[in-house]
């Protein structure tokens, strides 16, 4: 990083943190941030870092780790939320298996992500990180013809975008989930996630859907995204998500208008809801477009992204 680019990675955090009420929120989540012993070294060329933030998604998280560390992701740093479903229990015991998982507590019921993931963020620098991708539990990264952090490695830029494909199993809570079959809407998904340089001063935008970081952009990221997985987990998810988006005192409208609109349906909408998405039909009580063409695949199979050659696209804007 040149001197120009540090004077402007400077102004833009100066600029994104200038309001007391952002260091407040920064501070509140710092307080309530348990995290584990890590390396501590000077940023190491090359080495990339998964940063997340969880609750309650024991039926995928072991698979999004294990094809995270399958993709040459070198350390996961994870936060758990609170988990009532054992998803801290698996966590723990998965990092007893695989010593490059890192388990954070994060004891701040409010949601606060951009500023959680930004301090998961600081650390994973901090630890040697060259490269951040800041994922979610259902979120499974693939790079074309390579492993991501492959692509990644390549790259000279700050920031790389990835093509965001939303999918749902046709089976409700399919085990295993690796073997699922997925109904996968071959239309990227507008905004899409970011994976970024590592820097102290590096900033997640909610959602993951950006980052302030001063340098060049590229693409060549996909994701396939599981975020609907059964009636059981999409009741609890915009239900549970809700309560926590509430708590941070800030309308809802802009960052989680489906989780809201999904939070006011009964067991029985649900179901309703679940019977459309899981066959390949949109549904604007979850926000779920369904732009299509929808593709019965296996993603969790692949090693890279779509290998046969069916899917296709770029990333549009879809609003």
């Amino acid at each position: 990083m040149n001197v120009r680019e540090e004077l402007g990675q400077i102004s833009w955090f100066t600029k994104r943190y200038r309001e007391p009420r952002r260091w407040l929120r920064q501070l509140r989540v710092i307080r309530h941030l348990d995290l584990p012993a890590l390396p501590r070294q000077r940023r190491r060329p090359g080495e990339v870092w998964g940063v997340s933030l969880v609750r309650d998604e024991g039926d995928v998280i072991e698979a999004t780790v294990r094809h995270l560390f399958g993709q040459g992701v070198d350390h996961l740093l994870i936060a758990d939320n609170g988990s009532h479903d054992g998803t801290l229990e698996l966590l723990r015991r998965l990092s007893a298996e695989l010593p490059r998982l890192h388990v954070a507590l994060d004891r701040e019921p409010a949601y606060l992500q951009s500023e959680k993931m930004t301090w998961l963020a600081h650390h994973a620098w901090r630890a040697g990180a060259d490269w951040i991708v800041p994922f979610d539990a259902d979120e499974f990264w693939f790079a074309r013809g390579t492993t991501v952090a492959d692509y990644l490695r390549r790259q000279t830029v700050g920031i790389v975008h990835a093509n965001f494909h939303h999918m749902v199993p046709t089976v409700a809570s399919p085990e295993p989930l690796v073997d699922a079959e997925f109904i996968l809407d071959s239309t990227p998904s507008w905004p899409g996630k970011v994976a970024a340089r590592s820097h102290p001063l590096l900033e997640i935008i909610p959602g993951n859907h950006g980052a302030s970081r001063v340098g060049g952009e590229t693409d060549g990221l996909f994701i396939a995204h599981a975020q609907y997985r059964s009636p059981v987990q999409v009741a609890r998810k915009v239900r549970q998500g809700t309560a926590a988006a509430r708590l941070t005192g800030e309308k809802l409208d802009w960052f989680s208008p489906h989780w809201e609109e999904g939070s006011k349906l009964s067991d029985a909408g649900i179901e309703d809801v679940w019977n459309n998405i899981s066959h390949g039909r949109p549904d604007a009580r979850l926000g779920y477009k369904a732009a299509g063409p929808m593709l019965s695949l296996h993603p969790l199979q692949w090693r890279t992204w779509d290998p046969d050659g069916v899917v296709g696209g770029r990333l549009t804007d879809s609003r």
